[in-house]
C-alpha cells in the first residue's frame, strides 16, 4: 500500500495513524530505507505493508499494553531481532534526592579513636594517653575547651586548652593519623554555629607566630609544622559539631552508592525528556514534552517531599542521628518519589499517553 506524506506529517504521526502506535516509526523508516527520520517531504510516497496496518492495536486478545506492543513490534520487524525492545516505553526511576546525599555538600574528615583496645595499644606505642571518642555519629564532636581563645596557629602547634577541632580536606582524612575516619558535613556544622578555618588560614597564623619569634629553633619547628599542615590539608572547626553532621564509614559508603543511583536517575530523566522533546518536534505538538515534564518534575518534587517527611517521621520517634535518620530520610524519598511519579504519570497520560 502506498501513502502520500502531507504537510505537517512525521514518521511518528504516520506510524500512529497507520500502524497504531507512534513508537513504531522505525518500521516505516526501515521499510522505506529512510536513514534520517527528519528528512520527510510533503508529497513523498511511502510504502506500508498492509499486514502491519493497526498492528499495535490488534495485539493479542485486544491487549495494547507494553508487552503486547513489544510482541507486535517484533512481528512487524519481521526478522526476530531484539531491536524491538528499544521501542518499549520503559522507565527506571529510583528517587533518592536528599540533602543527606547531596553530592555538592562539602565534607571534611576527622580521624579519631573509637575502639578502646586500639586506643590502649596506640597509647602504649606512643608512650602517652590518647583521647577516646565514643560514637561521634551519636554524640558529635566537642573541642577540648570551647570557651578558650587560642589562635589556630597555636592549636596546630599542639597547645591546649583549645576551642578548635582538627579535620582534613583529604577524601579519607590525613593518613598520618590513626583511627577511624568520620565525615563532617560543613554546611550542617555551620548551621549549628560552628565556624571553619582553611589550611591557608592556619599557615598564615603560623607565619604570624614565626615572625614574632627570635629563636631560630622555634622558626624551624614552625616551618616543619607548616609542612605537616599543608600535607594533611588540615582545617579546623570552632564550636560544637552536631551528631547529625557526622557520618562514619558505613553511612558514608551508603551515601556514595545512593549518589550513584541518584546520578542514574538524573540521567534517565534527561534521556526521557530529550526523547519527549524529539517527539514534540516530530509531531509538531508540545503535548509529549509537556507530559514528560509533568512526570519528571512531579516525581522529583515528590521525592524531595518524601525525604523531608521521612526525616520528620524519624525525628518524631526520636531518630535524629546515625543510620536511622539516614534510612528514614532516604526511605521517605524513595517511597515519595515512586508514588509521586506514578501519580503524576496518570495526570500526564491525560495530556499525552506514552
Amino acid at each position: 500500500m502506498r501513502i502520500v506524506v502531507a504537510p505537517g506529517d512525521s514518521l511518528w504521526s504516520l506510524a500512529e495513524r497507520w500502524l497504531g502506535a507512534g513508537g513504531l516509526w522505525p518500521v516505516l523508516a526501515r521499510d522505506n530505507h529512510i536513514d534520517d527520520p527528519d528528512l520527510l517531504f510533503a508529497g513523498q510516497e511511502l510504502h506500508v505493508d498492509e499486514s502491519r496496518i493497526g498492528v499495535a492495536r490488534r495485539g493479542s486478545g485486544g491487549d495494547t499494553g507494553p508487552l503486547s506492543l513489544f510482541r507486535s513490534t517484533q512481528q512487524a520487524m519481521g526478522d526476530g531481532r531484539t531491536t524491538g525492545t528499544a521501542l518499549i516505553p520503559a522507565n527506571t526511576y529510583v528517587f533518592v534526592l536528599a540533602d543527606e546525599i547531596n553530592p555538592l555538600s562539602r565534607k571534611v574528615v576527622r580521624r579519631v579513636l573509637v575502639n578502646p583496645a586500639m586506643a590502649a595499644e596506640a597509647s602504649r606505642q606512643l608512650g602517652r594517653p590518647l583521647s577516646l571518642f565514643p560514637n561521634p555519629e551519636r554524640y558529635g564532636f566537642v573541642a577540648n575547651d570551647p570557651g578558650a581563645s587560642l589562635p589556630v596557629g597555636r592549636h596546630a602547634m599542639g597547645m591546649k586548652p583549645t576551642p578548635w577541632i582538627s579535620a582534613s580536606s583529604h577524601p579519607m582524612g590525613a593518613s598520618r593519623f590513626i583511627g577511624r575516619p568520620f565525615w563532617i558535613d560543613v554546611d550542617k556544622a555551620t548551621l549549628a554555629g560552628a565556624s571553619l578555618k582553611e589550611t591557608k588560614d592556619i599557615v598564615a597564623d603560623l607565619d604570624r607566630i614565626a615572625s614574632k619569634s627570635q629563636l631560630t629553633v622555634d622558626q624551624h619547628r614552625i616551618a616543619k609544622i607548616k609542612e605537616l599542615v599543608v600535607a594533611d590539608r588540615e582545617v579546623v572547626l570552632k564550636g560544637p559539631v552536631p551528631a547529625n553532621a557526622v557520618k562514619g564509614p558505613g553511612l558514608m559508603g551508603a551515601t556514595r552508592v545512593l549518589q550513584g543511583v541518584q546520578l542514574i536517575g538524573f540521567t534517565v530523566s534527561a534521556y526521557n525528556l530529550a526523547g519527549a522533546a524529539e517527539t514534540s518536534i516530530n509531531t509538531g505538538s508540545a503535548r509529549p514534552l509537556t507530559a514528560e515534564a509533568v512526570r519528571q518534575v512531579g516525581g522529583w518534587a515528590s521525592a524531595w517531599a518524601g525525604m523531608k517527611l521521612g526525616a520528620l517521621g524519624g525525628a518524631a520517634v526520636g531518630i535524629t542521628t546515625g543510620p536511622g535518620a539516614f534510612i528514614s530520610a532516604v526511605g521517605g524519598g524513595v517511597v515519595g518519589g515512586v508514588a509521586g511519579y506514578f501519580c503524576f504519570d496518570w495526570i500526564a497520560d491525560h495530556v499525552h499517553d506514552n
